[in-house]
């Protein structure tokens, strides 16, 4: 795959080019957006689509972009509604600053290259764009629609939320695909190769599932609601199996047929309104598109892990090759040497192995004169008798040996490895061995370090492995407190309670929250609130058995599930966590110590419930019953009431 080449235009052309194409651009789709919502009374816009084009225009194209949106977004609130200039200016700031502080944040930790290769990017890329863009142009779209309202009101924040959910559905919809058409590829060698009939027929199939299930089917009683999130599958499966691009746009042309048969009171979402659908289209959209872009990352990890693989092999492959070359140029030399000069060679008799002659190439490889003074027999020269007797009882039996190894010494005690051939010979009538020797210690110590390679290599593949199985670890562990995140526990909760119910056993659920927890982030900062968090996952991990599942349920909740134990027991378990929680300080990172309190709600099957919806909602509604009561305490639901609590 060839990479696309980028025209470059001088900066005059660029700023003359970029802002109107930019700014018609996002006052065309938002036009479109507000008529098409308001046709079926859904304003303010449920999904805006211009907030993709905000976030893709501030990235490709820097300041002219902003420019080009800021006008885009004064034509729209300015122009086509009539908006009064004070609102317009507000709507048109927050809907470029947004963007520009998430882009230049989203730079700061992946520099140009897209942020959709490496899950740590993504997740960059998550709360910059979907985070911390949309929340600046909800805070301004809440300001203008509560002009006259309190500012951080009920009514201001519902607003907000509203315009945040509708920012960030519109960015995850489009603004990944933008990125990656409009940015040149990265590692072309790296895409996956697929053949033109598989991509066609991936596509034709999610098309047609897509727009059966969410433009076709008819869903009055909502018994197929969910199946539209089967569609996750093939959208995973097309992440791996064609490039990137190619994935998120087939996942944007099913997120666009989703909002579609929402609007248009069609399809599997739709029940009773559209609104209530188009609540469902847009948890799809997020669904789909955070899995899409965390398959992807991992998928381009793998192949980046692969590829490095694959240059530590041939980077190896050519050492060997090498090593192997010079060893066969050493035996060609050696080869042609031995033809025209004599070679290490002794003669000697087979009855006793005495030496009777050895010539100077023999007498340099042993450091001294084999044929001399005194008689010297070849079993001196082995360093294993054993080896001897073999080699005689072969050519008993044969006549002769080939090519055998065996390790000698020479006369200073240096041991090395050599190569026999033996040919028994007839000498004055009785039998004698003529030995060619080849010293082959070169041979055996590259096979040493050929071996050491391999362990290496194998070494490197089982941390290759190690960071693999970390990575799933990661998935299931919130990285702030090392417990459990709220996937591991949806995941494994419902099994453990089927489990303890056929067992007829009790399972209790505790959830905690920390009490005033805002208040010291507005007065410590968010590191002081970090540290209140690790310290007290810490101290709930020490706490709790290695059954119980103890995870971060969300921001400073906490939730813990306890097989075996009974509301009871539970309920005094918790009563003594909090006392300690109550009277253990946490060292702060600026030195100073503070005291914390904590409210606790605990729910119990079969009491509660017997599922997991119906404990977390008991074991919320007793939190609630413990913060309203004064906060600092544990309260537990009352059974077969959901909703009377009582103080512990």
């Amino acid at each position: 795959m060839v990479v696309r080449q980028h025209v470059r235009l001088n900066p005059g052309w660029t700023w003359l080019v970029v802002v109107p194409a930019v700014a018609l651009g996002y006052w065309a789709v938002g036009l479109f957006g507000t008529h098409y919502f308001a046709r079926y009374g859904l304003m303010p816009a449920p999904i805006w689509l211009p907030s993709a084009l905000a976030f893709a225009a501030a990235w490709r194209f820097g300041a002219a972009g902003l420019v080009g949106l800021f006008l885009g977004s004064m034509a729209i609130n300015g122009v086509s509604q009539a908006q009064p200039l004070g609102a317009a200016l507000t709507l048109s700031l927050a809907n470029s600053l947004g963007p520009w502080l998430g882009v230049h944040l989203l730079k700061r930790h992946v520099g140009n290259r897209p942020p959709f290769f490496s899950t740590r990017d993504v997740w960059h890329f998550l709360w910059t764009a979907v985070g911390l863009a949309a929340l600046i142009t909800s805070f301004g779209g809440a300001l203008v629609l509560s002009w006259n309202g309190a500012l951080l009101s009920q009514s201001f924040l519902f607003t907000a939320m509203r315009w945040w959910l509708s920012d960030a559905s519109g960015t995850l919809l489009f603004a990944p695909v933008m990125m990656l058409w409009l940015l040149p590829l990265q590692r072309p060698d790296l895409l996956p190769k697929i053949g033109l009939s598989e991509r066609a027929g991936l596509t034709a199939v999610v098309l047609l599932s897509s727009f059966l299930v969410l433009s076709l089917l008819s869903n009055p009683s909502g018994l197929y609601s969910g199946l539209p999130y089967l569609l996750l599958l093939p959208i995973s499966w097309a992440a791996a199996r064609v490039p990137l691009r190619y994935a998120h746009l087939l996942a944007s042309l099913v997120s666009v047929l989703a909002i579609v048969g929402a609007v248009e009171e069609r399809g599997a979402f739709f029940v009773d309104s559209n609104s209530q659908a188009l609540t469902a289209a847009g948890l799809m959209i997020v669904s789909q598109t955070v899995i899409l872009l965390v398959v992807g990352a991992l998928v381009m990890e793998r192949r980046l892990a692969e590829d490095r693989l694959r240059v530590a092999n041939q980077s190896l492959e050519e050492k060997v090759g090498e090593r192997t070359r010079q060893l066969a140029e050493s035996e060609s030399r050696f080869k042609l040497v031995a033809d025209a000069s004599p070679f290490p060679m002794v003669m000697n008799r087979l009855s006793d192995g005495g030496v009777i002659y050895a010539n100077p190439r023999a007498e340099a490889l042993f450091h001294r004169r084999l044929f001399a003074e005194r008689a010297l027999y070849v079993q001196d020269f082995y360093v294993d008798p054993a080896n001897r007797d073999q080699v005689a009882v072969l050519l008993q039996v044969q006549g002769q040996v080939n090519d055998i190894e065996v390790e000698l010494q020479d006369a200073d005690g240096r041991a090395f490895w050599a190569l026999l051939s033996c040919q028994m010979v007839r000498l004055d009538g009785s039998r004698h061995v003529l030995t060619g020797i080849n010293d082959i210690s070169e041979r055996k110590a590259l096979e040493q370090r050929l071996h050491s390679a391999n362990a290496a290599l194998k070494r490197q593949v089982e941390e290759i492995e190690s960071l693999q199985q970390g990575l799933k670890e990661q998935a299931v562990r919130d990285p702030l407190t090392g417990l459990f995140n709220r996937r591991y526990l949806d995941e494994s909760i419902d099994r453990v309670l089927a489990h303890f119910a056929a067992l007829s056993r009790p399972v209790s659920l505790m959830m905690l929250d920390v009490d005033h927890f805002k208040q010291v982030n507005d007065r410590h900062g968010h590191s002081a609130g970090d540290k209140v968090l690790s310290t007290l996952g810490a101290l709930l991990s020490d706490r709790f058995r290695s059954g119980d599942i103890v995870c971060r349920f969300g921001g400073e909740e906490f939730i813990a599930v306890m097989p075996g134990s009974s509301l009871a027991d539970a309920r005094i378990k918790c009563e003594r966590l909090r006392e300690e929680l109550q009277n253990t300080p946490v060292l702060l990172p600026d030195g100073s110590e503070l005291h914390l309190t904590v409210s606790i709600g605990v729910a119990a099957m079969p009491e509660q419930g017997d599922d997991a919806e119906s404990l977390i909602d008991a074991a919320d509604t007793s939190l609630y019953a413990a913060k309203s009561g004064g906060r600092n305490r544990v309260c537990t639901a009352e059974p077969y009431n959901w909703g009377a609590v009582s103080d512990a």
